[in-house]
């Protein structure tokens, strides 16, 4: 009888705490829709209210046998007003998707510790203030996208607990500091995603332990120091984004014994002070569809092989000490579209095997100054090209059949040794007209 009447008292325990909590769920929720200052489709205005369930509100989808609140998406609705705390009072809250919205101030804290959060997601809104330090110590969470805000701060640098997390967008914010070592730990990570900040210090070598890595964007910020050579031992790693920072050493180490991540596409480290040559063992990257290490301190030669590179279609080197000639091996790379070699110390003559690239748009060798000899008459029957550059240098020969060039839209030849007129069929191009 006792035991019949004790299981009667837990049963009805229960059901009062299912319902209380279910209150809560529904007053956490209408302080949200206090908060709100500007509800344009009155999507807000019009569905949440009392008389009807809260799980049939728009943007709200609750767990069918509880009727918890798991999931509050209401993105792209050009809403106003602040984020809630008393949002942090949905504990089965899985998806909390305010992006494209207008709201500023703070992220509340408590958000972060939600035990069953998996995804963050309130990019291109108006906040403020720090990120939360909650947020990097939730165990669950997988997504934290908070891009295109006006965050500041220093990204959370102590020990990491984020150990399912798989993506982390905070680009075009204003955050400041180190990107912690303990990042490492986030071992799931595949995409990291920093761009735009004022984020500085060293890339931390424990970013080689994320194996499941395929984006790395770091770009526009402030690091220093080399890339760590672990970086490109990541097999899964497709795009290396670090252009515009203060980055120095060399490229890659010339380490024939390393063994690099095959798979890599795109490669950019433009606008930094990167040193050395571009060295023998970039021919692992054998995957490459981009190569952007303009703007560098760059020296040596291309390579002589550099077809290894058979995949590539951008190839940019421009404003670097580059020296040598230009290799003839550059047109083996059929895949070839814009090839960017201008601002260097380039000698020789313009290889005609350049006239086998039949898919490139765009050529520059500019400002060499000592590139000589005739352009080759295969380059103009290119039928693809847009742009050519070949300015301040010393070309010579008369200028010819040009009028294989439909698509060609700016042609640059000035300040060469050059000879003859532009046909008047070129009428696409805005020519500059060479002078001697």
């Amino acid at each position: 009888m006792e035991k019949h009447i004790f299981l009667l008292i837990l049963v009805f325990l229960v059901q009062f705490h299912s319902s209380y909590s279910n209150e809560t769920d529904q007053q956490s929720l209408l302080a949200f829709q206090n908060l709100i200052t500007n509800d344009p489709s009155h999507f807000l205005a019009n569905n949440w209210t009392k008389n009807t369930s809260f799980c049939s509100w728009f943007g709200v989808t609750c767990s069918p046998k509880r009727q918890r609140v798991v999931a509050l998406t209401l993105p792209n609705l050009q809403l106003q007003g602040t984020i809630s705390p008393y949002l942090a009072n949905l504990s089965f809250l899985i998806e909390l998707n305010l992006e494209n919205n207008n709201f500023h101030g703070d992220i509340p804290y408590g958000i972060g510790q939600l035990p069953r959060l998996r995804v963050i997601d309130i990019q291109n809104n108006q906040l403020q203030g720090s990120i939360p330090i909650s947020l990097f110590q939730n165990r669950r969470v997988q997504i934290i996208s908070l891009a295109f805000n006006k965050l500041s701060g220093e990204m959370w640098k102590g020990t990491w607990y984020v150990p399912e997390l798989r993506v982390l967008n905070l680009r075009n914010n204003t955050l400041i500091g180190i990107i912690p070592p303990s990042i490492g730990n986030a071992t799931k990570l595949m995409n990291i995603s920093l761009n735009g900040n004022r984020i500085n210090g060293n890339i931390p070598k424990e970013i080689g332990n994320l194996s499941q890595l395929v984006e790395l964007s770091l770009s526009r910020n402030q690091l220093t120091g080399s890339i760590p050579s672990t970086l490109f031992n990541v097999s899964s790693l497709l795009v290396v984004s670090l252009a515009f920072n203060s980055l120095s050493g060399p490229l890659l180490l010339d380490d024939q014994r390393n063994i690099l991540s095959s798979n890599l596409e795109h490669l950019g480290v433009s606008y930094n002070q990167i040193s050395g040559h571009i060295p023998s063992n970039i021919c692992q990257l054998n995957a490459l569809k981009v190569l952007s290490i303009s703007f560098n301190n760059i020296t040596g030669e291309i390579p002589r092989n550099i077809d290894c590179l058979a995949k590539l279609e951008e190839f940019y080197t421009g404003y670097n000490l580059i020296n040598g000639t230009i290799p003839t091996s550059l047109g083996n790379i059929s895949t070839l579209q814009k090839l960017h070699c201008g601002n260097n110390r380039m000698v020789g003559e313009l290889p005609p095997e350049l006239g086998k690239l039949s898919n490139l748009n765009q050529i520059d060798f500019k400002e060499n100054y000592n590139l000589i000899g005739e352009i080759p008459n295969a380059i103009f029957n290119i039928s693809s090209l847009e742009f050519i550059d070949l300015s301040f240098n010393s070309l010579s020969g008369r200028i010819s059949n040009l009028l294989h060039l439909p698509n060609l839209i700016q042609l640059l030849l000035s300040n060469n040794k050059l000879e003859g007129e532009i046909p008047r069929k070129s009428s696409r191009a805005a020519r500059t007209v060479p002078t001697s």
